[in-house]
């Protein structure tokens, strides 16, 4: 069973994701979610950090839908969603469900291309995302590696 305050997390997460409203999320809601975010901090749309953003997001849909069962070109409900991100948590998948829009998102949080994210940074991105200020911290923090207060985008970059 899934520990409440992890459900709830994950149902909040669903919420974000569900850009549209419909209560089930395709790959389209996470490209949107993409767009929203290159918009909110505005990054041209086109642009290779945005297409990054983008490949991330549609990873973590397709990475979540074959934890699902779910086909590709299908949707996901918020059981399916919740249940699939359990079971990434508990094989060891989590990393290449989310790892992608991870990186791409903290590359995204560069606004000045230094290789570098600040928390202010981060926080901005997080926040457009729909999170809330503490929400960004807390996760800041986690990615924080070495705890110096800086996200060094090549710790994120795949090899």
């Amino acid at each position: 069973m899934i520990p409440d305050a992890l459900r709830a997390e994950y149902e909040q997460r669903f919420s974000l994701y569900d850009t549209d409203g419909d209560g089930y999320l395709t790959a389209d809601d996470f490209t949107e979610r993409a767009r929203v975010l290159t918009a909110a901090v505005g990054e041209p749309e086109g642009s290779a950090k945005a297409r990054a953003l983008q490949a991330g997001m549609r990873n973590t849909f397709e990475e979540l839908a074959a934890l699902a069962e779910v086909d590709t070109a299908g949707r996901l409900d918020r059981e399916q969603f919740v249940a699939a991100f359990t079971r990434a948590g508990t094989t060891g998948m989590l990393g290449r469900v989310v790892g992608p829009s991870i990186a791409a998102t903290v590359a995204l949080a560069d606004t000045d291309g230094d290789g570098v994210v600040s928390l202010a940074d981060f926080t901005a991105v997080h926040r457009a995302a729909g999170y809330s200020a503490a929400q960004a911290e807390a996760a800041f923090r986690a990615l924080d590696q070495d705890g110096d207060g800086r996200l060094k985008l090549e710790a994120w970059q795949a090899p």
